[in-house]
């Protein structure tokens, strides 16, 4: 072997040792990073040298950067994912929906009772206007109690109308930056370390757009993915995005959800949506915050029309004498629809309370007379007005709150169940990909010395070189 391809080895074996040092740096620098996966030199034997009849090496090369991953585990935790981002919503929102019915917070069950018991006062002395008077405040304060919990549960939904919106917008600069990386892992060397990092950027915008939406990916024979919704529609092909959108819905005023084709036509997919944070939310928005919207609703529906239907057959203090009918005078508002939205004390009850009708009889003079009507409105409390005649509606407003306890439990549970297994698996991953300090240092350690020691053969080869010149001195 000459000097000059001592030289020659020299030189590789520090570059290839320079390049391992910088791999490793690499490799600790980025050992926090969320989704680095580990890289390693691939060191390979040089194409050895015929000298007379004898191969001799000739030094080492680097053939490649490794990227530690497994494909099929980060598959399961990017479709674990979209399990846990759904279960986040629901976990989210069932505990605000918790808190808006919480009786400590709406003293709903209290303010009923209280009204009824109003009702119950004003019948051992139906003229008494302190009475009157407690009774109009204990009902006003009973349909504020309704309407604040109609219009928290509809401001939790316009929020995640809202969301949905905010949710498109994010998948859509998802998909976006994974076409742009598809881009990037093509036209890059597939052994390139530069290749590995965009590689580690799109699993984890991949994870991270799963936690949205349900997706099925594949990569094509270049590296590049393909993203499409778990019912086809394509999000990501190549170097090319297609776009998500929101329309709002004339009926509902809420928004649908749409793919948009190159044309820039949309397309409805709100009812393909099946998985994933957007599915999540829009459950929430139109179903389950509906329905108990529903049940508030029922309640106020059916406060209203018992009571007002006995009312309206009594008899007030401002009676004509000569009018043998009863007034006709509802207490509450006669409304048709959004019950929780609007119940209120009719306007005749408001401004005079000697409309409250306690009587269901008067006197040969025309004068109300005593209690039948106070009483009758005062039993509603006890009587069964839900379910087939079988629920009360103390029984009603427990069965409401009861509901979304354990609706809110079982999310929490499927929630940190969710979280569990994906804990699980980042751990497994961790143990494939993650960066481990000590052997990245005693690596360091190795190649600082490798790259010595080629440094060190300059110096050799230089000291042969020399000797031969002063032989010809």
């Amino acid at each position: 072997m000459s000097i000059t391809s001592i030289l020659n080895v020299a030189k590789n074996a520090v570059s290839l040792n320079q390049t391992s040092i910088q791999v490793t740096s690499h490799n600790i620098s980025n050992v926090n990073t969320k989704g680095y996966a580990r890289q390693e030199v691939v060191l390979t034997e040089e194409t050895p040298m015929l000298i007379g009849n004898v191969l001799l090496g000739n030094g080492a090369k680097v053939s490649g950067i490794i990227r530690y991953y497994d494909k099929y585990l980060d598959q399961q935790i990017a479709k674990k994912s979209t399990e846990f981002g759904e279960q986040q919503i629901y976990k989210k929102y069932f505990e605000r929906v918790e808190s808006v019915l919480n009786e400590d917070n709406t003293k709903l069950t209290n303010n009923i009772t209280a009204f009824f018991n109003a009702w119950q006062e004003l019948s051992t002395d139906p003229q008494n206007v302190a009475m009157r008077e407690g009774l109009k405040s204990s009902a006003q304060q009973m349909t504020r109690s309704i309407n604040n919990i109609y219009n928290e549960l509809k401001s939790l939904q316009i929020e995640l109308n809202n969301n949905v919106k905010m949710e498109i917008a994010d998948i859509n600069r998802i998909t976006a930056s994974i076409a742009d990386l598809n881009n990037k892992v093509f036209q890059g060397s597939s052994g390139s370390s530069e290749a590995n990092d965009y590689l580690d950027r799109r699993t984890q915008y991949v994870k991270e757009l799963s936690s949205k939406i349900g997706i099925i990916s594949f990569e094509d024979e270049y590296g590049r993915m393909t993203i499409m919704t778990s019912k086809g529609k394509t999000l990501v092909d190549g170097g090319q995005s297609w776009e998500l959108g929101v329309k709002t819905n004339e009926d509902t005023g809420f928004y649908q959800v749409g793919w948009k084709d190159f044309s820039g036509n949309f397309i409805d997919i709100t009812d393909d949506i099946s998985s994933g944070g957007i599915h999540g939310l829009l459950e929430m928005r139109d179903n389950q915050i509906n329905d108990f919207i529903a049940d508030v609703d029922k309640l106020a529906e059916v406060i209203i029309s018992e009571v007002n239907s006995l009312h309206k057959n009594g008899y007030t203090l401002n009676h004509n004498a000569l009018d043998p009918n009863p007034d006709g005078i509802p207490f509450f508002k006669e409304i048709t629809g959004f019950y929780a939205k609007d119940i209120d004390i009719s306007d005749k009850v408001k401004t005079d309370l000697k409309n409250i009708a306690a009587s269901s009889e008067m006197d040969e003079k025309g004068k109300p007379i005593g209690n039948g009507i106070a009483i009758d409105i005062a039993e509603l409390m006890e009587k069964g007005l839900f379910d087939d005649n079988t629920s009360t509606i103390v029984n009603y407003t427990s069965s409401i709150t009861n509901k979304i306890g354990q609706l809110t439990k079982a999310a929490k549970d499927f929630a940190q169940y969710s979280e569990d297994t994906m804990n699980v698996m980042e751990k497994q991953r961790e143990g494939v990909s993650g960066v481990s300090l000590d052997e990245e240092m005693a690596n360091l350690i190795k190649y600082q010395y490798a790259f010595q020691a080629a440094s060190r053969l300059f110096t050799v080869a230089d000291e042969l070189f020399q000797s031969i010149l002063g032989a010809f001195k």
